[in-house]
């Protein structure tokens, strides 16, 4: 008899159930952008929430990274290599893009502090198509990351060893 007690949580079902109730985004996209199957063993009443947290995960990194682009205190040492090359521009991209990300941020409190599923939900759907908007910036100031440390190792190499 205890084996009704193992059946395997459908974990993909129970998001389509609710993203018909929410209008969630599609679940494969989702997961390609916020790695959500890693909860799919995570049976719980509150997806929706846990879902949240997950995509919370990876946005609070990129804020946490943005913030220390912005306001530099004891970073890592490839940070500076980095700020060293960044233009104005690219520091007004940082700030935006830090400033949609704080504004997450912010929502996400207010969701820890009073439960609403109807609230959750919303916020997926909004954390989802801000980071639609957001990724390709995200990948363009990247490239610009990599092209700077690799402009300030050439320029150390030749001031070492030149």
């Amino acid at each position: 008899m205890e084996d009704d007690n193992e059946i395997d949580f459908d974990f993909e079902g129970a998001y389509n159930e609710l993203r018909v109730e929410y209008g969630l985004p599609d679940f494969v996209k989702l997961g390609e952008d916020f790695d959500i199957e890693k909860i799919a063993d995570k049976e719980s009443e509150f997806l929706v929430r846990e879902i949240r947290r997950t995509i919370n995960e990876k946005l609070s990194a990129y804020l946490h990274l943005f913030e220390t682009l912005i306001n530099p205190s004891a970073p890592p040492m490839f940070i500076f290599s980095i700020l060293r090359g960044m233009g104005e521009s690219d520091k007004e991209i940082v700030r935006d893009v830090y400033k949609k990300l704080s504004k997450l941020q912010i929502e996400v409190m207010k969701l820890d502090t009073v439960y609403s599923e109807k609230d959750e939900s919303e916020f997926v759907v909004a954390a989802f198509n801000e980071w639609q908007n957001l990724k390709g910036i995200v990948f363009k100031i990247f490239e610009g990351f990599e092209e700077n440390l690799e402009q300030d190792n050439g320029a150390k190499k030749s001031a070492y060893f030149g």
